[in-house]
């Protein structure tokens, strides 16, 4: 299946991936991509990123906008993992950090999964809004795509009035996600208490994202 330059792998396959659309609550739907550095560089915040997550998760869990949420969490160091769209009460808070970073990777293949189920969804008569987020500490070490393209896919998902956010944890990403192209960046500092504020205002953007009737593209980091 094809539609709009994106391929469609079969329904079923789709569905055992995401959250089937049989067992969505609401025909509105916010999907919420949230792509993790699990690289060697977060070792000393291992524990207070596993408490940041379950406050993460709890937050959105006890919103109003919990049903209208899907979240997809991908994991990056030298591998890239990325889970499907499933309700918030799923997401694994679990982390463990290790390797390098494939940044460019993520951007890539997070926005080809983010569209393919963007697609599906729509085809089956569903609303659909998307925020793509990233939280990282540092530069791309690893990855197989280069920066040009991964700058064109940010693009790309901007030019769908998709949002793109980038939570710089310490300076040394700042650069980087300005030079990538994304329309909302927060730099934090790189302490316990700071990774904590940093999952806390991603959640209070999701819930307020997600009540907006359209994307909040500009701003995005609800403080």
């Amino acid at each position: 299946m094809q539609s709009n330059g994106i391929k469609v792998d079969g329904m079923d396959e789709i569905d055992a991936q995401n959250t089937p659309v049989d067992d969505l609550e609401t025909e509105d739907v916010n999907l919420f991509f949230l792509g993790i550095d699990q690289s060697g560089s977060m070792d000393m915040f291992q524990s207070e990123m596993r408490k940041a997550l379950v406050d993460f998760k709890r937050a959105i869990e006890n919103s109003k906008e919990a049903q209208k949420i899907l979240v997809a969490r991908a994991n990056f160091s030298t591998r890239l993992a990325i889970g499907g769209y499933k309700k918030i009460g799923e997401l694994d808070v679990d982390y463990q950090s290790n390797g390098m970073t494939v940044l460019y990777d993520t951007i890539i293949e997070g926005t080809d999964k983010l569209f393919v189920y963007m697609e599906h969804l729509k085809q089956q008569g569903v609303r659909v809004k998307a925020a793509f987020a990233l939280f990282s500490d540092g530069l791309d070490t690893a990855s197989n795509h280069t920066c040009y393209a991964a700058k064109d896919t940010v693009k790309k998902l901007n030019d769908r009035e998709i949002v793109t956010a980038f939570i710089s944890f310490g300076p040394e990403a700042m650069q980087e996600a300005n030079d990538l192209g994304f329309k909302n960046v927060l730099e934090v500092g790189r302490t316990d208490s700071e990774l904590r504020r940093a999952l806390n205002v991603l959640s209070k953007s999701a819930i307020s994202n997600s009540k907006s009737v359209v994307n909040k593209t500009g701003d995005f980091f609800e403080q």
